[in-house]
Order: C-alpha cells, then sequence, then structure tokens
C-alpha cells in the first residue's frame, strides 16, 4: 500500500526574519510563535486552538515595522503536551491577499499598524508564552 501524499503548497515557506524583536499575535489577541511564512500563508504556534474557518488579524512587529494581515484559520492541531506549560497548538494561517515579506517597507496587502509606547499594551503575554518555546 504505497501511495504519494501530494504537496499542497502553493509557495515556497520558508523563517521568519532572524531578528531578536520578532513578536507575532493573532488577533483577537492570542500570541503566537511564526513557525515558517510564504506569500500566501503561515504556520503559527500558540498556547490555545485557533478555531478553524475563523477569520484574524496576523500582527507581526519586528523594531520599528509592524504589520497586519489579514487571515483565515485553515487548520489548527495539537502540537505537544508538556507536564508544566500544557497544550501547544499549530495553527495554519491563510492570507486574505498575498503578502511579500518586506521588513523595509509594508505591501499593498499589509498595514502599518501604530506603535504602542505603553509596553502593557504591546503583547505583555509573549514573554509567558516565549518560556515554553
Amino acid at each position: 500500500m504505497d501511495s504519494k501524499v501530494a504537496d499542497r503548497r502553493i509557495d515556497a515557506r520558508f523563517d521568519p526574519p532572524a531578528v531578536a524583536d520578532l513578536q507575532a499575535t493573532v488577533r483577537p489577541g492570542c500570541a503566537v510563535i511564526l513557525v515558517d511564512v510564504s506569500a500566501g500563508g503561515a504556520l503559527v504556534q500558540a498556547p490555545r486552538p485557533l478555531r478553524p474557518g475563523s477569520k484574524v488579524h496576523l500582527q507581526v512587529t519586528a523594531g520599528s515595522h509592524r504589520l497586519a494581515i489579514p487571515a483565515q484559520v485553515v487548520r489548527c492541531a495539537v502540537w505537544s503536551l508538556h507536564p508544566l506549560d500544557g497544550v501547544f497548538y499549530r495553527g495554519a494561517l491563510e492570507f486574505d491577499e498575498r503578502v511579500e515579506w518586506r521588513w523595509t517597507a509594508p505591501t499593498v496587502s499589509a498595514k502599518v499598524v501604530p506603535v504602542h509606547t505603553d509596553p502593557a499594551l504591546a503583547g505583555a503575554n509573549l514573554h509567558a508564552f516565549k518560556r515554553g518555546r
């Protein structure tokens, strides 16, 4: 029973930029880790499940660059179980429009998000989530 698995990827996937201050959030309100990205979507790791079919905004911050990308959750599954940190999920996001991952300027499909000067408003939960990374 030898069957080949078809690769459904439309775009090449690549690792997110290797910058120390990279942060990602799936709105409404879930800090995530970018596993890989492409022009058409992203694979994210989250501390809670993402509901397939739901509309979300992926907000990505790297230094002074902030992008907000509308997307839809395509699938989500348990990725790992940890005795202290709990359950981690991996979810696939399909972007509403293609994104060129340029960190020097936003593209048509990614909008600049205002910078919060108050650290409490800029994803304070991410630090607790990064421990489980």
